[in-house]
């Protein structure tokens, strides 16, 4: 489009050479009284339209397409009052695109000094206005992330609080326990009393989410917040001061086995051994980078780095990956530690939480040694039977997370026998029927008092079920063959060979190995699973 060249006002001939009012980036208008355009320089006109075209028109049709002066006009309240106004206004371009301009509008006086015409600036603003209204929702959704985990924290400290002042009781339990080895059996009752207590503050806590959750949670928050490709957090292993990737989105099998890094070693081990956050732009040529082939196959390009700090203590970092060139700014590193400053006290209060957790299995471990301590028929009956238990998991090739949950089960598969009277259990003679159906009820109780451990959910059917058997015969459910949790099976078959070589009040003597391994390749298929009993007698004979 050709624009036209016109002669200029008198008011801007005798302010401005002409030659920069035309080359000016800046759009430059004169405005009548009656809000006509007049004039135009050469940067407005290719944005509006050239001078012809668009002289002697009101300036808001053309500008912004309306029939009537804008709201907030700055040259209209310089007409009404003499002085400079600016503002902020939207208009079309002649593509028909929305733009943002600033305004600035200052008067042009006559000989009797009333305000004849209006200089109008005119500057294209919209990158920076969409700058701002971006910067405004990114805030805006960090504010809203991070109120979320605020309320985890809540929820976590308050639990926290409620255990405090029980923690020092049950942790002066399993000093007495130990102290106390031989001496117990006038104290059980209380002790089951204490039990009892113990187990109702934990069911008040099992809606809180365990560490790994927490840990999955803050990735998961990290990724959202800064619109990462990927993302991980690696936890420190306060023992040998190593990193190892807890939880991740978006990285292969490859770069989560690269796994564990030495403090000070690699970028994420700068960061741990600095305490201070690292931003890399771009991770193929930055020779702090000493694992570029992997990034590169991985499609890693940027990333950023921030140490999750807890009363001056690094407990991990977070990473978040971009797989194209991103330029990461400050105010996006500032939001992120904020966020990792809130990760670093939830990691914190989950271990402690979890920490009770344990201590309050290691109160159940004590009660069952105690039990077994007073009586010389089962001492050390749950040790042989998780070693047992998890040789035979081994030889299954389950998994080691899962063997793990069976350690545990076993060492207190028969806690449920606490609360049965010593006389029945000892006694030399035949069971009466409400004698044996109270028997029976042990692995119910012992699921019920193990409930409050999250860790230990995965094994409580394992406790439960272990007096099934293959044929469907046993107790509590009557559950056969694969309706039995496979890890049931197996303590199924180790607690009897242990019980058959053991010595009981029932019974005149107790069998040898090999005559148990007869009794139990009789009922296999009847009260055994055939496969454990095969694999465990060939761990019995190596």
């Amino acid at each position: 489009m050709k624009i036209q060249k016109e002669k200029l006002p008198q008011e801007i001939v005798q302010t401005e050479p002409t030659e920069l009012l035309e080359e000016i980036g800046t759009g430059i208008s004169i405005i009548d009284r009656k809000m006509r355009i007049c004039w135009v320089n050469s940067t407005l006109a290719k944005w509006f339209g050239s001078l012809r075209d668009i002289k002697g028109k009101f300036c808001y049709n053309i500008y912004q397409h309306r029939n009537k002066i804008c709201p907030g006009c700055p040259s209209w309240k310089t007409f009404k009052s003499g002085t400079k106004h600016s503002s902020f206004q939207a208009g079309f371009n002649l593509k028909g695109e929305r733009r943002v301009y600033h305004l600035i509008a200052s008067a042009l006086k006559n000989g009797n000094g009333n305000v004849s015409k209006v200089l109008e600036l005119t500057s294209d603003v919209t990158r920076y206005w969409h700058l701002k209204e971006h910067r405004a929702r990114l805030l805006k959704k960090f504010k809203t992330l991070c109120s979320r985990l605020v309320n985890v924290n809540k929820r976590l400290r308050q639990d926290i609080n409620f255990l405090k002042n029980k923690s020092k009781k049950t942790t002066q339990l399993s000093k007495n326990l130990i102290e106390k080895f031989h001496t117990l059996e006038t104290e059980l009752s209380f002790k089951q009393t204490e039990l009892k207590d113990i187990r109702d503050i934990e069911k008040k806590i099992l809606a809180t989410q365990d560490l790994q959750s927490i840990l999955s949670l803050i990735v998961k928050l990290s990724h959202n917040l800064t619109h990462a490709d990927c993302a991980a957090l690696r936890m420190i292993n306060q023992t040998d001061k190593s990193l190892s990737i807890k939880a991740s989105i978006g990285l292969s099998k490859a770069y989560l086995e690269a796994s564990p890094l030495k403090m000070g070693r690699g970028i994420p081990g700068l960061v741990a051994a600095t305490m201070k956050p690292l931003t890399i732009k771009d991770c193929l040529n930055d020779s702090r980078v000493n694992c570029w082939e992997l990034n590169e196959k991985e499609g890693i390009v940027s990333c950023a780095h921030v140490p999750a700090i807890f009363k001056e203590e690094v407990l991990g970092v977070i990473s978040v990956y971009f797989k194209s060139l991103k330029e990461i700014s400050n105010d996006e590193i500032d939001l992120l530690m904020s966020f990792a400053d809130q990760a670093a006290i939830a990691i914190h209060e989950t271990q402690l939480y979890q920490d009770v957790h344990i201590n309050y299995f290691n109160t159940i471990r004590a009660l069952v040694l105690a039990m077994e301590a007073k009586d010389p028929y089962t001492k050390g009956h749950s040790e042989r039977v998780t070693q047992y238990a998890v040789r035979i998991a081994r030889e299954l090739k389950i998994k080691n997370s899962e063997i793990e949950i069976l350690s545990y089960a076993s060492k207190v598969h028969d806690v449920g026998k606490i609360g049965i009277s010593d006389i029945i259990l000892n006694k030399p003679g035949k069971l009466t029927t409400a004698e044996r159906a109270l028997i029976e009820l042990h692995p119910q109780k012992g699921a019920e008092m193990l409930m409050p451990l999250k860790f230990l959910e995965p094994g409580i059917p394992y406790i439960k079920h272990h007096h099934e058997r293959f044929d469907g015969q046993g107790y509590p459910d009557g559950l056969k063959r694969e309706q039995i949790p496979l890890a049931a099976r197996i303590l199924a078959c180790v607690d009897s060979f242990d019980a058959m070589t053991s010595d009981r009040p029932y019974r005149y003597r107790r069998l040898t190995p090999e005559e148990a391994m007869s009794e139990i390749k009789l009922n296999s298929g009847k009260q055994f699973d055939p496969t454990i009993v095969n694999i465990f007698m060939k761990i019995l004979k190596s």
